[in-house]
């Protein structure tokens, strides 16, 4: 009875864990420091998360997730409530019609494919902040925050792939690419 129950604890806890190590990541993102650029240089870890995630185990991450995190993240910035929940929602539904030509491909192909999908993500949102503020902003901002994204790619992929290697299951491995 006991094994049954922890096993089921076990099973529940593994299907809700890309959302908790992408909320982490945000988390850890937003700790605040006193480095003055690097306000402009935060990269949208949870823009990468929703890639992954969507990529590779959209079993486990799906469109809830992806709101729950956008949300998540709309709390720790100073943009409009909701404007990060739109854009991984749009970041989400792009990466599943890329999926089908990234999946068995070699680790370049993906960050390419990222760099393209968060560039329109980027773009769009720097649109809609713009709309919201009656104004167009400094692009230089966006530029900035989607060149230190892309950037960090690699390091963000790595932690996911160690998640899921390590901690979700043995049945359905993402092998590392690369």
């Amino acid at each position: 009875m006991n094994e049954s129950i922890s096993h089921i604890v076990s099973y529940q806890f593994k299907k809700i864990l890309p959302l908790i190590s992408s909320i982490l990541l945000v988390l850890f993102i937003y700790i605040p420091l006193s480095v003055p650029l690097l306000k402009y240089l935060r990269p949208d870890v949870a823009m990468v998360c929703v890639y992954f995630w969507t990529l590779y185990r959209r079993d486990l991450f799906g469109p809830i997730s992806v709101a729950l995190l956008g949300f998540v993240a709309d709390c720790f910035t100073t943009l409009p409530l909701g404007i990060n929940m739109f854009i991984f929602i749009f970041t989400y539904i792009m990466s599943i019609t890329y999926a089908r030509f990234v999946n068995t491909k070699v680790f370049a192909v993906g960050w390419t494919g990222f760099s393209v999908i968060s560039f329109i993500a980027f773009f769009a949102k720097w649109l809609l902040i713009s709309f919201y503020y009656s104004q167009f902003l400094y692009f230089i901002g966006i530029l900035a925050s989607y060149t230190s994204t892309v950037l960090l790619y690699p390091l963000v992929v790595r932690l996911n792939v160690f998640v899921q290697n390590k901690l979700i299951s043995n049945e359905e491995v993402v092998y590392e690419q690369g």
